[in-house]
């Protein structure tokens, strides 16, 4: 951030913190977030676990504001949501809350026992561990640099380090783990939540105290008192900061850190203090210098990723050497900025180490279950268990594993079981990192006391229900056990081992011990422990499912053999039952041959023991004899087997039930399934069966009969088949042709296109709806009322066409269309959604009917509405026809600009030339070195020598006047090029809708004269009397100033005005007149001479004008009348519209591209006027227009007066340029200036305010500072001002110009400048006399604009002596707004390119004198 610190410092901290963080206000209530740091908004579902609604979180809130239910101070943390939340009350109503991303672990903390060997204390009780930075190479690691300085943090810090919470998920690592050129000698955060013992340890020197004892005044920072103040506000916020931080500050990047970071330093606290970075922390001192330089470049936080370090730990005893220890760390170096310098740099500390192992330790516990899943057996559940362990990777917290099955013991079995597992054995399933025939895992293991070293704590295991630890240290893992062992991992000796037992459950005798190594460069902290645990639960646990499994499968098989002892028994009963029903059967079996209907006898649940051939016939069931559990459904349709089984059913409750269904024709028997032709039923219908065989399925009707025993029981069950495909079959094709008979009258009623049926003579014989709407007929019924639509309905030019189709359908027997207009119209939607009426066009088809003997009785078809589709064409077809139009118009408009920029070009390159060889001439005759020419009747033809008496000023006079006549003729192509440029971007802005108009507060009289002053050569020239005339209502308005846009009124004012100079300077009478008049309410053209053109609503609706609603309106009206040739009517007509001139010839004779007109016809539309004109072929033109204007308020009149009195002080006294008039010592000039008729004018009665008065006189212009990159415009404009008598300098860009300003008389130099005593020194130049700034815009380095800003930065310092300095900015950028923003930098005034001298002086005098005036005021 580049803020102050002093008002932002606990922002910054909490910008580059990795912890999501958050302010909360406590008033006024109620509570608000007013911040949260990027890592907050970054996680999308913890910032709305935060912003939930407040039934969701009133806990978190609760707590936050402290608005506890007992009244009791709010606790310190508070576990919400899975994570821990932290509070810090910053002032009385500020609360900073922080996420710890952990969650409360599973099981609640405990305290536990310190072992006195877990850390050894120095001469100073304090733990003295080192640091070893190391590069994950692989799993073993190597050394990425030397090892860092000796950390010693406090006893207190050292058990905080090694006791952190279990239970924490982590966040999976962003990015892949840093190389090594990126490491840091950094040490695991203090700051991490942990169940840390009270230090008993006696009480230190304070921290304060030690920084006071350093001799500051050694260090390149000096005494404390003299740090930079923005040193000493950094210094008091970190020094209460619990995180560790450290400063780097200065170019020397001396160490400076907080008591939290100087548990990190060890024993070279507090030597480190004031140390140089490199000379602290050695290698990684530079490597971390070097990230430093880099971060100063770019004045961005760097947030470093997870690094993996190993920090080297003193031995637990005497008799072991130190462990390195695995931690991760985040850090994260923030520049301290002071402006745009960066001063030093900020390194904030966090131990990610817990939440590291615990997504790793995690992630194999996952792993391990979902394998473990698949065992089906205690055998598999062994080696699926070995395998997992096998795959872990990284390896590093399963360096050894040996797993033992445990059974009873043979060789005990008879004695009697006791207490300490004597009777048991164990048997090795497997081992990793363990050497075949190793004694420390032996493939039998008993458990008799004496047995072997490790039978001991085996025999503990077996008696406890969480997992043993075994040490090297206390004797417990000896260590000769440990010797030849292949370890994995990190290949360290594991210092420690757990034996886990495995018990299904907690009643049930342990079935395996896993010996587990620990990780050598872990601590078996609290974390590891539970990690431990988790392990034992999942082994247990999925053994519990798998003895489980086991039961489940046994239970399984004495089931299966009881449900085939059961099944045996059913099928004897079966057996008996059937041979009970064949006998009741055979009894009708004689019978049933004969009869033709299908009958069969069975139960009521389908076991058909008896059926005759009618019943296999009309079923389709093959082969003969007992049909068990409805057999027969395979024949029927699926949809009706449901059904059958439903009836059958029934006969439990009923006697007779009756019911149909379908029997599917059987492909692939070899028993032929004819349909049973004598049937009675099909006799009497006199219907032949036997063609039936071609159907797909048939129709049976089914009667069946229940005979039930004395108690009620069903006995038997009688079923009787009819075929009745036939009947159905009849039934059906009646239906269907009903129904597609009503489907196509619904479908001809509601199609949307018009159906009819009609006799050839043209009589309707019947339609739809549409039909008779379409043809605009009420609908009759055509059998009844005769019909015919087509000569009604069809437009009289078009049924000739329609009769010769009809014609080409009867001779050919073929379909016709053909396109018609009927008489009615259509009400259709266009794409812009609005509604058209049009006449109706039809797309009609005629299809011949023909009758049965093939002669065509009728013809048919359809009406389709395609009046939409015409209306699109015609207007597609116009469309294409206006674009065609708008190209020609273009290219026509590209060939006159073309033209028009050429034309001027090439007489300015023609002109350029004959300067430079008249002066050239000029030079060769002030040489004397040619003969002199003098003119003569017929030219310069004549020469004399060099001896004889003729004034070479004679030729001399006659060139510079010719050099003259070229220099005006490229100041007046150059201004044709300009206005066609003009032109072309106000077009361009206008069709963008770009175009704003500005009101100012404006003298429109002085106006008008400005605008008649830039003709005023131009008509001397062509002898043209140009004149304005103001009339007297303007004067009875009492109006000096009025509100309008002046840049656009005098735009239109130059087109009319240089239109009106073009087409009179032909004429014998060459008079240009301007009137100016006004009017309360609007002209219309019973008030003036001209007739206006129709104003334009929706370019007045896109260029809306301000608002002004509530002030008072006034008109004013502008008539320019010229004598020139005049217009036809037709050439009025064409007037005012883009790219196009009066007529064909007054672009070849008069040149110009047509567009000044009809740019003026919009320039006044927007500001809510209208332009006309009025003009009579011979004698002239009158072209007048009038805009809305608004009378300014009273302080907006005063200033325009106090400007316009400081514009005329400073222009008093301003000398006439001799270029200013090239032409006013020649004789020849018969052209008349500005006058003002007295006949029609008066003076105006509103003068300047008395109270405005300058008496002081306009500045003198000393010396100008010319800005410009350009070089040929930079040499040009110091040429000119040189020639007019100034003292210029010039300078490239904006970095240059303040260089030179440094250089001028204006600057005030201080002793830092190498000035004394504050005064202005300049050695042995002298200083340049500036007086006025000429400042381009555009520049490389740097910009005007900026420049700008750092010299009125300058001013407000009090840097330039002599009041406001002048700045004139000249730019090609034209646009207000560009203006605008050039104003706002500090520029008094701007200039727009191209500008003659004479306007730059005038523009500079009247600079300095508002500059002077203001200073004056």
């Amino acid at each position: 951030m580049h803020t102050s610190f002093l008002d932002t410092g606990i922002i910054d901290l909490l910008e580059s913190d990795p912890r999501p963080s958050f302010i909360v206000t406590l008033t006024p209530h109620p509570p608000t977030i007013v911040y949260a740091n990027p890592a907050l908004t970054g996680r999308a579902g913890l910032l709305d676990v935060v912003t939930a609604k407040k039934e969701n979180n009133a806990g978190l809130w609760e707590w936050i504001t402290g608005a506890t239910a007992k009244g009791c101070p709010p606790r310190p943390s508070f576990s919400h949501a899975s994570i821990f939340w932290t509070r810090t009350v910053v002032v009385h109503d500020m609360v900073v809350v922080g996420a710890n991303e952990q969650a409360a672990p599973a099981d609640r903390p405990r305290k536990v026992r310190l072992d006195v060997n877990d850390a050894q204390p120095g001469q100073d009780g304090s733990v003295s561990p080192r640091i070893v930075a190391i590069h994950d190479n692989g799993e073993n690691g190597t050394a990425a640099n030397s090892m860092a300085p000796g950390l010693s943090p406090d006893a207190s810090a050292l058990r905080r380090a090694n006791s952190t919470p279990g239970g924490v998920p982590t966040v999976p690592l962003q990015g892949p783990m840093p190389g090594p050129e990126a490491i840091r000698p950094l040490s695991r955060s203090t700051s991490d939540p942990g169940w840390v013992l009270p230090d008993m340890s006696p009480e230190k020197q304070s921290f304060l105290d030690v920084i006071r004892s350093v001799d500051w005044a050694a260090t390149p920072l000096g005494p404390i008192k003299d740090w930079p103040p923005r040193l000493d506000q950094i210094w008091n916020q970190i020094v209460v900061d619990s995180r560790p931080i450290a400063i780097y500050w200065g170019p020397s990047y001396t160490t400076i850190y907080n008591e939290a970071f100087s548990k990190l330093c060890g024993s070279k606290h507090p030597a480190l203090l004031g140390l140089p970075a490199e000379t602290a922390w050695g290698d990684a001192g530079m490597e971390l210098k070097k990230s430093m330089r880099s971060i100063a470049t770019k004045q961005k936080s760097v947030v470093e990723g997870e690094w993996r370090f190993f920090v080297e730990r003193e031995s637990e005893s005497d008799d072991e050497k130190g462990w390195l220890e695995e931690t991760y760390l985040k850090w994260t170096i923030t520049p301290i900025l002071e402006g745009d310098e960066c001063v030093g740099f900020m390194h904030p500390v966090v131990d990610a180490t817990s939440m590291r192992l615990w997504e790793r330790r995690m992630k194999m516990l996952i792993e391990l279950g979902e394998v473990l899943v698949t065992a089906r057996d205690t055998k598999s559940y062994w080696e699926k268990t070995l395998e997992q362990l096998a795959s872990v990777d990284p390896r590093y917290d399963i360096p050894l594993a040996i797993l033992y099955s445990v059974d009873q013991d043979p060789s005990g079995a008879a004695s009697s079981p006791s207490a300490n597992g004597t009777t048991k054995i164990c048997r090795l399933e497997g081992a990793l990192a363990v050497p075949d025939g190793h004694p420390i895992a032996p493939a039998a293991l008993s458990l008799r006391p004496g047995a072997d070293t490790l039978s001991a704590a085996f025999r503990e295991a077996l008696t406890t229900h969480h997992p043993l630890l075994l040490q090297t240290r206390d004797g417990t893992l000896p260590r000769e056990l440990l010797q030849d062992l292949q370890f994995r991992g990190f290949g360290d000796q594991c210092r420690a081992a757990v034996i886990c037992p495995i018990r299904p459950t907690k009643e049930e005798n342990v079935m395996g011990l896993l010996l587990l190594g620990l990780n050598p460069r872990r601590p078996y902290d609290n974390d590891y422990r539970q990690y431990i645990s988790l392990l034992s639960q999942k082994l247990t646990t999925s053994l519990a499912s798998i003895v489980l499994l086991e039961e489940e499968a046994r239970r399984g098989r004495n089931a299966a053999e009881e449900a085939a002892f059961n099944e045996e028994q059913l099928r004897e009963k079966l057996a008996g039952k059937t041979k009970e029903a064949n006998e009741s059967t055979q009894m009708f079996q004689a019978v049933a041959e004969f009869v033709p209907v299908g009958m069969c006898f069975g139960d009521h649940e389908g076991n058909i023991t008896f059926a005759n051939d009618a019943w296999y016939k009309i079923t389709g069931y093959p082969g003969i004899g007992p049909i068990s559990n409805l057999g027969f459904l395979e024949c029927v349709r699926e949809e009706d087997r449901h059904h059958i089984s439903a009836e059958y059913e029934k006969l439990k409750t009923t006697n007779n039930v009756q019911f149909e269904f379908r029997v599917k024709r059987q492909t692939g028997t070899d028993i032929p399934v004819p349909l049973t032709q004598n049937s009675p039923s099909f006799e009497k219908a006199g219907l032949d069966l036997v063609s039936a065989d071609d159907l797909t399925e048939r129709h049976v009707l089914a009667a069946a009969k229940a005979e039930r025993a004395p108690d009620g029981s069903i006995r038997r069950v009688l079923t009787c088949l009819t075929d009745v495909t036939a009947h159905k079959k009849a039934a059906e094709e009646a239906v269907l042709r009903a129904q597609q008979a009503e489907n196509l009258k619904r479908m001809a009623e509601f199609a949307t296109v018009g159906m009819y049926d009609m006799a050839l003579n043209g009589r309707l014989i019947g339609a739809n709806n549409v039909f008779y709407e379409m043809c605009g007929l009420s609908k009759v019924d055509p059998q009844l009322v005769d019909v015919k639509p087509w000569e009604k309905c069809v437009v009289k030019e078009d049924l000739d066409l329609l009769e010769k189709k009809i014609e080409k359908m009867i001779s050919e027997n073929k379909v016709q269309n053909v396109e018609l207009r009927l008489k009615t119209t259509s009400t259709a939607e266009d794409g812009a959604a609005h509604k058209v009426v049009v006449p109706r066009w039809v797309q009609a088809t005629l299809m011949p009917v023909l009758s049965t003997e093939g002669v065509i009785q009728s013809f048919t078809g359809c009406l389709s509405d395609v009046s939409l589709q015409k209306l699109q064409l015609e207007r597609e077809k116009q469309r294409k026809e206006e674009a065609i139009e708008s190209k020609r118009q273009q290219e026509n408009f590209i060939d006159m600009t073309s033209h028009e920029m050429r034309n001027p070009l090439s007489a300015i390159i023609h002109c350029a030339d004959a300067i430079a060889a008249t002066m050239t001439r000029v030079q060769e005759l002030v040489s004397g070195e040619v003969e002199i020419v003098v003119p003569t009747g017929n030219g310069y033809t004549a020469s004399i020598e060099k001896n004889e008496a003729v004034d070479p000023q004679t030729e001399v006079r006659g060139l510079v006047e010719s050099c003259i006549d070229n220099a005006e003729t490229i100041v007046g192509c150059a201004q044709h090029q300009k206005r066609i440029v003009d032109d072309i971007l106000t077009m361009s802005k206008l069709d963008s809708k770009l175009l704003a108009i500005t009101p100012i507060t404006v003298n429109p009289i002085q106006m008008v004269q400005e605008a008649l002053k830039m003709f005023e050569v131009e008509a001397r020239r062509v002898d043209i009397n140009l004149s304005m005339v103001v009339d007297d209502s303007y004067h009875d308005l009492r109006i000096a100033y009025l509100d309008f846009d002046p840049s656009r009124l005098k735009q239109v004012l130059i087109n009319l005005l240089t239109n009106a100079l073009k087409f009179t300077k032909t004429g014998p009478t060459r008079n240009v007149s301007v009137a100016v008049s006004a009017s309360r309410s609007r002209p219309s053209e019973a008030s003036s001479s001209v007739q206006f053109i129709p104003r334009e609503e929706s370019d007045a609706e896109e260029h809306p004008l301000a608002d002004t609603r509530g002030r008072e309106s006034v008109y004013l009206m502008f008539e320019v009348k010229d004598t020139g040739q005049g217009l036809t009517e037709d050439e009025k007509k064409s007037l005012f519209q883009r790219f196009v001139q009066a007529s064909s010839r007054t672009h070849v004779k008069y040149g110009g591209s047509g567009l000044g007109l009809f740019i003026s016809r919009r320039l006044t539309e927007l500001q809510n006027g209208a332009i006309g004109v009025a003009s009579q072929p011979g004698i002239g033109s009158t072209f007048a227009f009038y805009i809305e204007t608004h009378i300014p308020s009273e302080a907006a009149t005063r200033d325009a007066e106090a400007q316009a009195a400081a514009a005329k002080a400073a222009m008093t006294g301003l000398r006439v340029m001799p270029s200013a008039n090239f032409r006013s010592k020649r004789t020849t000039s018969t052209a008349s200036g500005l006058t003002t008729p007295s006949s029609n004018t008066k003076p105006s009665p509103i003068t300047a305010s008395p109270s405005i008065e300058l008496s002081l006189p306009t500045p003198k212009i000393q010396g100008i500072l010319v800005v410009e990159d350009n070089l040929i415009n930079q040499h040009i404009t110091r040429k000119g001002l040189v020639n007019m008598g100034f003292t210029v300098d010039v300078a490239n860009h904006g970095v240059e110009c303040l260089d030179k300003l440094r250089r001028t008389d204006r600057f005030v130099r201080t002793p830092a400048d190498g000035g004394s005593n504050g005064g202005t020194t300049y050695g042995d130049h002298t200083p340049f006399p500036l007086s006025i700034i000429l400042m381009d815009i555009e520049m490389p380095i740097q910009d005007g604009l900026t420049c700008t800003r750092n010299i009125r930065q300058l001013e407000r310092e009090g840097k330039i002596s002599g009041g406001r300095l002048p700045i004139i900015a000249v730019s090609a950028n034209a646009r207000l707004e560009q203006m605008q923003e050039a104003k706002d930098a500090g520029c008094d005034d701007v200039l727009v390119k191209p500008y003659r001298m004479p306007e730059l002086l005038e523009r500079m005098r009247m600079v300095m004198g508002l500059v002077a005036a203001e200073a004056a005021c």
